[in-house]
């Protein structure tokens, strides 16, 4: 099952609530942590086999995935440090 995890710059107060990680009931596809080269967003897309992952913002391929453990990336927003953290609840 996939889970949660919520984005919070302590900068500049920008936050993403809840961002699906994981894979379903399925282990392909999944939805993976990126960072967008182009657009400069943060966010999760759907990786599939044999296909190349998107921007969920701008549709762009220039896509920097993140391992499942991040914890700290930099705000899309000003630049500065964020967090990531774990929350409660699954997806399927």
């Amino acid at each position: 099952m996939g889970s949660f995890v919520s984005f919070q710059c302590k900068f500049c107060r920008y936050e993403e609530s809840s961002i699906g990680v994981g894979h379903g009931k399925t282990t392909s596809p999944f939805l993976a942590l990126y960072r967008c080269q182009h657009c400069n967003t943060f966010g999760s897309t759907w990786i599939y086999e044999n296909k190349i992952p998107r921007c969920s913002s701008c549709y762009d391929d220039a896509l920097t995935l993140l391992p499942d453990d991040v914890r700290k990336v930099n705000c899309p927003k000003c630049g500065e440090p964020g967090v990531i953290t774990p929350k409660e609840g699954s997806w399927e």
